[in-house]
């Protein structure tokens, strides 16, 4: 339990590391860059989110409205410093990736950790590929300069990471209880 509120404040950080970076170089990004930056942001933060809070409620209603919810906020303010569009955007992917992670979430069954750190593992590759693109964008080269050949070392380094991490993860069974299943069980009145 303690690693899925670990999991949502280090996911939270990166996020809104992320929205600032936009905020400090809005001046030089263009509106396409505006989008697909908010797009990104909105869209990693509402999957992972909505995954995590879809395992702690283990309902899909409230998860969803959640989650759907803190996406498009995060789209909506990621992108409002670069245009109106970058915002709508951002909204609307979040509104999508928080959805997806919701039922992510809930389906998990008995392997949560095992989907938590799978998207984790995947939230963080995307951003640091997104934190290259906002350097890139603009203008600013350190990041390139610090790891070589950027994205093709952060692809690589990130595919690797995932497959030893499942590797480990399936071999040896972080598995937690399974939670009971919910089919049959409506109640009319």
């Amino acid at each position: 339990m303690l690693f899925l509120y670990i999991s949502l404040v280090a996911v939270g950080a990166l996020t809104l590391y992320c929205m600032r970076l936009t905020y400090r170089y809005r001046a030089k990004l263009t509106c396409m860059a505006g989008m697909m930056i908010a797009m990104t942001v909105a869209m990693m933060a509402g999957v992972t989110a909505g995954t995590i809070l879809g395992i702690l409620q283990k309902d899909m209603v409230s998860s969803a409205m959640a989650s759907v919810l803190l996406g498009m906020l995060i789209g909506y303010w990621t992108g409002k410093p670069i245009s109106l569009m970058a915002s709508l955007d951002g909204m609307l992917a979040g509104l999508m990736g928080g959805m997806m992670g919701a039922m992510l979430g809930v389906m998990a069954g008995s392997k949560t950790n095992t989907i938590v750190m799978f998207a984790d593992v995947i939230f963080l590759f995307v951003m640091l590929v997104l934190i290259q693109l906002i350097h890139e964008e603009a203008g600013v080269k350190k990041i390139a300069r610090k790891i070589g050949a950027g994205g093709f070392v952060t692809i690589v380094m990130g595919m690797a990471v995932v497959g030893v991490l499942f590797y480990y993860v399936e071999k040896d069974g972080l598995e937690v209880a399974p939670v009971p299943a919910l089919h049959g069980q409506v109640h009319s009145r």
